[in-house]
C-alpha cells in the first residue's frame, strides 16, 4: 500500500510538451498487469465507474473474477480539492500492483478545479478520465456529465487544458448525444428531418480525438435512456466511432453487456479495443472471468459466495477508509444487489438487511441466507440476473418504488449513483449542487 502524503505532488509543475497520444497504450497496461483470470489478454474487459461501487473492494473482486482494468468511483473535482474529509476518501490509500491497471474518473467542468484534482490522483493511476456520462439531475446542476457533452465549447476547453498538463493518458466517457428540446418553429418546417443522434455523436468524438484525447469510452445510449427508457445501447454507432477514430486512439464500448456471450459480441460487431461492464458486474463480477459462467448450467460461482467475498474484502479495506465508498451504505448496497433475488423473495430477509447497521449485522444476515439455501437444495447453476433486469424483463417487474421507500441504497444508473449523500463528505461541508 501506498499513504498519498509518502509522495510529494507539485501542482505547480506542468509537462513540457503534451503526452503523445500512443495508440497502443492500453494494451501495453494490459501486458504490463496481466490477468491471469481474464477470458482474454488482448482485450480490456473493464469495470465502469460508479459512485458508492466500483470501490477498492468491489474492484479486487472484479479483478479476481477477470476484470484486466478498473475506474475509480467518480471523484468530484472541487470537493476533493476543498474537503479535507472527502479528499482523504480518495487519496488515502492506495495500492501498487493489485490494483492496477486503474483510471481515475473526475467530474467537473472548471479547468483549473479539475487540474488540481487530477494532480492529485494522477501518481498512482494509469490515466485521468472525464465524467460525461452521468445522466442524473445532480450532474446538470453541477455541470458535468452526459450535460457537459452538449456544452461542446466548454468541453473541448476542459480537454485542451487538461492535455496540455497531465502526465498520465486522458480519457473521456461519453454518451450519445440526444435530441435537444424541439425548436418549436421546426415543426411547421417540411425540411426538418430531424435530429441524427450518431452523426451528431461522431461529430463531437472526432473532435475530441482532435483535441489529444487518449481513450474514448462510448455508452450506446443518450442521457434519456435510463431506467424503464434503457433500451439496447447502440453498438452501430460505436462501431463507426472505432471505423472513423480507432487508427488514432483506442475505444471501449459500454452498454448492454449482460453475460459474457454480450462481450463477445460486442467485440465482434465493433471491433472495440475493450468492453466496459457496470449493472451487470454489480451484480454477477465473475462475467469476465477464465472459467465461463454462462447461464442457466454453468454457473458454479453463487451469489452467496460473491457477497461473502466481498464482506471479507469490506473488512481489509474498508470502504470509507481509503476504500473510495462510504462505508456500511456502500457494502450493504453490494449486498443487495448481489443477493437481490433472495431479498425479493423472502420480505423479512430483505427488511433485515436495510435494517442492519454493522459488519457483523450483515454477516448474521449473509448466514441466515446460507441456511435458507442448504434447506431449500438452492442450485449455483439455476441462479441468473436478477437486479440487473429490474427495468429490463417484464418478468421480473414489481413496485420500483415500493422497494424505493424500503432501501434508499438503491441505485438507478450505472454512471452515477445518488441515493443518500453520494459525496460521502461530512455534513456542513457540501452545498448539494453538484
Amino acid at each position: 500500500m501506498v499513504n498519498v502524503e509518502e509522495k510529494k505532488i507539485d501542482e505547480s509543475s506542468t509537462p513540457t510538451a503534451p503526452l503523445p497520444v500512443d495508440r497502443e497504450w492500453i494494451s501495453k497496461l494490459l501486458k504490463r498487469y496481466p490477468n491471469p483470470n481474464s477470458r482474454r489478454q488482448d482485450k480490456a474487459l473493464v469495470v465502469a465507474p460508479m459512485v458508492d461501487a466500483s470501490d477498492l473492494p468491489f474492484r479486487l473482486l472484479c479483478r479476481r473474477y477477470g476484470a484486466n482494468l478498473c475506474y475509480t468511483p467518480m471523484i468530484h473535482s472541487r470537493l476533493v480539492v476543498d474537503s479535507k474529509t472527502y479528499r482523504e476518501k480518495f487519496t488515502g490509500t492506495w495500492l501498487e500492483t493489485a490494483d492496477r491497471p486503474l483510471i481515475a474518473q473526475i467530474c467537473g467542468s472548471d479547468p483549473d478545479d479539475f487540474l488540481k484534482a487530477a494532480r492529485l490522483v494522477e501518481p498512482y493511476v494509469d490515466g485521468i478520465d472525464i465524467n460525461c456520462g452521468c445522466p442524473q439531475g445532480i450532474a446538470r446542476r453541477g455541470d458535468y456529465g452526459a450535460f457537459l457533452l452538449e456544452q461542446e465549447d466548454k468541453l473541448l476547453k476542459l480537454v485542451k487544458h487538461l492535455v496540455a498538463n497531465l502526465t498520465v493518458p486522458l480519457s473521456v466517457k461519453v454518451r450519445l448525444l440526444p435530441d435537444p428540446e424541439t425548436n418549436p418553429h421546426k415543426l411547421n418546417d417540411p425540411s426538418y428531418k430531424g435530429f441524427d443522434t450518431p452523426a451528431a455523436s461522431l461529430a463531437l468524438y472526432g473532435k475530441l480525438v482532435d483535441a489529444g484525447v487518449h481513450l474514448l469510452t462510448i455508452h450506446g445510449r443518450t442521457r434519456k435512456q435510463k431506467q424503464d427508457m434503457t433500451g439496447v445501447a447502440d453498438w452501430e454507432t460505436i462501431r463507426k466511432a472505432v471505423e472513423l477514430y480507432g487508427d488514432r486512439i483506442p475505444i471501449f464500448a459500454n452498454g448492454s453487456i449482460e453475460h459474457y456471450s454480450d462481450v463477445e459480441e460486442c467485440l465482434r460487431t465493433t471491433n472495440c479495443d475493450g468492453v466496459m461492464s457496470s449493472e451487470s458486474l454489480l451484480e454477477f463480477p465473475p462475467i469476465f472471468y477464465k472459467t465461463p459462467q454462462s447461464p442457466p448450467s454453468q454457473r458454479t460461482i453463487g451469489r452467496l459466495q460473491l457477497a461473502e467475498e466481498y464482506m471479507d474484502l469490506a473488512k481489509k479495506y474498508p470502504p470509507n477508509k481509503g476504500g473510495q465508498g462510504s462505508g456500511l451504505k456502500c457494502i450493504r448496497i453490494h449486498v443487495h444487489r448481489f443477493l437481490h433475488k433472495d431479498l425479493q423473495e423472502d420480505t423479512e430477509f430483505r427488511q433485515k438487511i436495510i435494517a442492519d447497521k454493522s459488519l457483523s449485522d450483515l454477516e448474521e444476515s449473509l448466514e441466515l441466507c446460507r441456511q435458507k439455501h442448504t434447506r431449500e437444495n438452492h442450485s449455483v447453476g439455476d441462479e441468473a440476473l436478477s437486479w440487473y433486469r429490474r427495468h429490463r424483463d417484464a418478468k421480473v417487474q414489481r413496485d420500483i418504488q415500493s422497494e424505493r421507500n424500503d432501501a434508499e441504497d438503491i441505485d438507478e444508473c450505472g454512471d452515477c449513483y445518488t441515493g443518500g449523500n453520494m459525496f460521502g463528505v461530512a455534513d456542513g461541508e457540501e452545498d448539494g449542487d453538484y
